[in-house]
């Protein structure tokens, strides 16, 4: 008879809403192995919160019955959990006064569009299939081809203003010099590549005139040119730096909604809404730098993020949500392996700091992880709600992964994943003192008050 019954139990696994109590070795599924894994620590004579699975403080024998009534009862001894409400929200958002950086020597001086006087001006009006260009400056030559419009620059502070709708342009840039790029009023859908394609290798500043509704549209499949990139409706060689206090849509089917192969900031008053059913919603190498704002985000692509970046995520402000119903694309490696990558809100390659404004994550595909990060993720400040609710295929959902250490020292943290791990730290976390409350329901739910 016993042997039949641990027959039973190693064939039987409870995954889904109920099955994370008894999760002893932190698979995302309770089975056979987390009755040993129980086994294993009691004969160590060791403890480990995942193992006390009846919360009598203890890990001892009672721990393994309770595995086995989990799995012979489908987990139904656990109760649900109910995650926060996270919803795109478009409101007003009251902003504290920016400081602008007027030393020269200044680290990040050149970041403000401020700090350069634009001397000439070229103003862009689209119309239909039609473009008029006013105000060739001396050194800037522009190509039109119907309404696509390519600009050549060597000049310096140039200022391009631009206005219009067209369902077949595009503008595409080569600057040797940085350049401030106004959308006052502008709606341009290119089916063939990026509305706007920036190869110049400087600083960006893109204007959002205030009051003003722009959108860019790309299309699902793009030309290129060889030797250049084109990755998203929005694209730059450059750094991108978002400021003015209108609204930029941009929609992407065919990549990323927006894109440097440098940086991008985004400055208080600023409006972003990011639609991409292909890629990420921002997409960057160096860093992203989020001071402000208001940013809306769905996004629907297998494997895609939200704001995805080779290097630093820093949020400092704002209010940026991020609603993304990807779940995991699987392919196939140059060797023919099988790989899978896994959708999230956010990813970073390096560390990701918080230290103000509010971050809300919703993840609804399976094994989608809301936030995820290789290095230290430091929160010292402001808002951030994560809620993951999509199930394990391949691997367990989170609401936190991070491959090192968590630290949390002040503003509000929650996270919620029902049906896997709210908070995954290889390196552990912290939560320092003077908290007012704090909540850590199994692993599926934490948060922390401050």
């Amino acid at each position: 008879m016993k042997k039949l019954l641990l027959a039973l139990l190693a064939m039987a696994t409870v995954t889904g809403a109920h099955a994370v109590t008894g999760d002893a070795n932190g698979d995302g599924e309770v089975s056979i192995s987390d009755v040993n894994a129980v086994i294993d620590i009691i004969l160590a004579g060791g403890s480990d919160s995942a193992a006390d699975v009846n919360g009598d403080g203890e890990v001892g024998i009672s721990d393994v019955n309770a595995i086995i009534d989990i799995i012979l009862g489908g987990g139904s001894q656990q109760e649900e959990i109910t995650p926060k409400e996270i919803v795109l929200d478009d409101s007003e958002l009251v902003e504290p006064s920016e400081s602008i950086p007027d030393d020269e020597d200044a680290v990040d001086y050149g970041d403000y569009v401020e700090n350069t006087i634009w001397s000439t001006t070229v103003n862009i009006a689209f119309d239909g299939d039609n473009v008029t260009v006013t105000g060739n400056p001396s050194g800037v030559i522009v190509n039109t081809a119907g309404a696509h419009v390519t600009v050549t620059s060597a000049a310096k502070r140039v200022k391009y203003v631009v206005t219009g709708t067209t369902t077949n342009g595009s503008l595409k840039f080569y600057s040797e010099r940085k350049f401030q790029l106004q959308l006052n009023g502008v709606d341009i859908t290119n089916p063939t590549g990026a509305a706007i394609n920036d190869q110049c290798g400087k600083s960006l500043y893109l204007v959002l005139n205030e009051g003003t509704v722009n959108t860019l549209r790309d299309g699902e499949t793009y030309t290129m040119v060889d030797g250049e990139d084109q990755k998203a409706a929005l694209f730059s060689e450059g750094q991108i730096l978002v400021s003015g206090k209108g609204l930029l849509n941009i929609y992407s089917v065919g990549r990323h909604c927006m894109a440097s192969d440098d940086y991008v900031m985004v400055r208080p008053g600023a409006k972003l809404y990011l639609n991409s059913s292909s890629g990420h919603g921002i997409k960057a190498k160096d860093f992203v730098y989020i001071k402000g704002g208001v940013i809306n985000m769905e996004i629907a692509a297998d494997g895609a993020k939200g704001i995805n970046c080779d290097s630093l995520i820093n949020i400092a402000g704002g209010r940026t949500t991020i609603i993304n119903t990807g779940t995991t694309k699987a392919e196939v490696d140059e060797l023919g392996n099988p790989v899978s990558t896994t959708a999230s809100g956010v990813k970073a390659d390096h560390n990701l700091t918080m230290t103000g404004g509010v971050l809300n994550i919703k993840c609804t595909g399976d094994d989608a992880k809301g936030i995820n990060v290789a290095q230290p993720f430091t929160f010292t400040g402001g808002e951030l709600n994560v809620v993951v609710t999509g199930k394990q295929v391949t691997v367990a959902p989170k609401g936190i992964k991070c491959d090192t250490t968590c630290a949390i020292s002040g503003g509000s943290f929650y996270s919620c994943a029902p049906n896997g791990r709210a908070m995954d730290c290889d390196g552990g976390y912290t939560v320092a003192d003077g908290h007012t409350s704090i909540t850590q329901d199994d692993i599926r739910l934490f948060e922390v008050i401050y």
